[in-house]
């Protein structure tokens, strides 16, 4: 984005307001307030903005009847909608419920906020860059889902999905029901892209390990593998573009400088055209005395390689 996105919060919470606007602050938005809907229609009608987050229960006036007047003089504007009410979805109308862009039910995660936010940006500024073309409003893109895939094959561009608020609903809910699965399993989940830079871990990962999400996501993979060797990882990176898996022993560091013994299989995922490892990672009761490197279907012997 060439310019920090300015937004709309809609909300007569202070405590919330100004959680949010401090950790949208950090996240390169630009905040305004609004503690009313006559203040938001006021702001939202003779000031630019890329999204409104607009909070249903407004003390003047019905957060809906914002939304559809919202609607009607500014079609291209992603509104996000704050609600405590979990049965909203059943409560309004589908055709109003679907002028906004998404919504969601408090208590939700200030991640979920930054990503619908993101989202919604990028869809309103395409709409206004290509106000010519007839369009769906507010389109909402995805990318298809993370695969294992060898990245020597030809790259293909998927195609890009307009959502409608049900099925944008639906797919939040497969993210977190994935999400929890994932930080429900026993072993260690970490993902890094080719920087070694970890860009996602589970919980098994972060209570293994000993810190916290934003600790690790500042960490790259020497940092917490002492017998990491570049050569060797670069060997093993170009036996994954193969399309091949390999498993082995080696040794991870905790936060608090313990060494622990692992066993790690890990994978090439391929991701809107950039390459990621994934690494699944059983802690072991022992160093084995043998250390050993699998490549799909032979064995080879290695050092530990991090």
């Amino acid at each position: 984005m060439s310019q920090r996105p300015r937004i709309l919060l809609v909300d007569d919470d202070p405590d919330i307001t100004m959680a949010l606007v401090d950790y949208l602050h950090q996240e390169n938005f630009e905040v305004e307030v609004a503690d009313t809907g006559n203040a938001a229609l006021e702001k939202a009608l003779s000031h630019h903005y890329d999204a409104i987050l607009l909070d249903v229960g407004l003390p003047d006036r019905d957060g809906i009847e914002v939304l559809e007047e919202l609607a009607r003089q500014k079609p291209e504007l992603p509104i996000i909608l704050l609600t405590a009410f979990t049965s909203l979805g059943k409560s309004t109308p589908p055709d109003t419920l679907n002028k906004a862009f998404a919504y969601m039910t408090k208590p939700y995660s200030r991640e979920e906020v930054r990503q619908v936010l993101r989202r919604a940006v990028l869809g309103g500024r395409g709409s206004e860059s290509h106000r010519e073309t007839p369009a769906m409003e507010n389109p909402v893109f995805f990318p298809s889902i993370v695969q294992p895939s060898p990245t020597s094959a030809p790259r293909i561009k998927g195609p890009s999905y307009q959502l409608s608020l049900d099925e944008y609903q639906r797919l939040a809910e497969n993210i977190q029901l994935m999400q929890f699965a994932f930080d429900h399993v026993p072993e260690a989940i970490l993902v890094a892209d080719t920087n070694k830079r970890f860009r996602f871990a589970n919980q098994a990962a972060y209570q293994i390990l000993g810190y916290t999400k934003e600790e690790l996501q500042a960490l790259r993979i020497p940092d917490i593998a002492p017998n990491h060797d570049n050569q060797r990882y670069q060997d093993h990176l170009n036996d994954l573009r193969q399309g091949k898996t390999l498993s082995y022993y080696t040794t991870h560091r905790t936060k608090q400088g313990q060494n622990i013994p692992v066993e790690i299989s890990v994978y090439m995922l391929n991701f809107q055209g950039q390459e990621f490892t994934c690494a699944i990672t059983k802690q072991m009761p022992a160093q084995p005395t043998s250390p050993q490197r699998t490549v799909t279907g032979s064995r080879t012997p290695t050092n530990n390689s991090g």
